[in-house]
């Protein structure tokens, strides 16, 4: 049997973000849980919906690993880390929730975001490697990268609750924009 070095590196991308989607989905279900009363927080919830949102777009460019011809294991554990730095992002900020709803997730998610949002700016870094290490190089999509990088950046560095809500909503239009641009061919 004459299996591809990209069809494995593409399986264990996949299991990974399917470790941290499926993650989300158990935090999600215990959010929309009926059964117990539980206070939920508007910058948690749309940073968890960002991260599943996220996941589909990374598992959706699992047909760019595919297209790769040859790998190997230093592009292989390059591939990984970025599947990695998702899903230790996803465990710092979905922890599991008390059944007694102590957790008051407002100030869990400014505890959480220096660590929380600089995994991420690791995240877009390495989507920017990506992009060269597949030879696609640095284009329109880029910048988007570049500007989310610098916006989670910010992010990390701040706590103003200012800061974050403004932040969550650029990181929204970048994301949204992107995926429009992207399906109209601009980028």
């Amino acid at each position: 049997m004459d299996v591809s070095s990209s069809l494995l590196v593409a399986v264990m991308f996949v299991i990974i973000l399917s470790m941290g989607i499926g993650h989300i989905l158990v935090a999600a279900a215990a959010m929309v849980d009926r059964r117990v009363a539980r206070r939920i927080d508007v910058l948690h919830v749309n940073w968890t919906i960002l991260l599943l949102l996220i996941y589909f777009n990374l598992f959706w460019h699992t047909l760019d690993l595919l297209s790769t011809e040859q790998w190997g294991f230093a592009s292989f554990l390059y591939i990984m880390t970025g599947a990695i730095l998702i899903y230790f992002a996803t465990c710092i900020l979905l922890p599991e929730i008390p059944a007694d709803d102590s957790l008051d997730l407002r100030a869990f998610y400014f505890e959480v975001s220096r660590q929380f949002f600089f995994l991420l700016a690791l995240l877009q870094a390495w989507i920017i490697g990506v992009d060269v290490l597949l030879g696609t190089g640095f284009k329109s999509a880029g910048i988007v990268n570049l500007v989310a990088l610098l916006l989670v950046l910010l992010l990390a560095s701040s706590r103003k609750t200012t800061i974050h809500v403004g932040g969550t909503v650029v990181a929204w239009v970048l994301f949204l924009g992107s995926m429009v641009a992207r399906s109209l061919g601009l980028i």
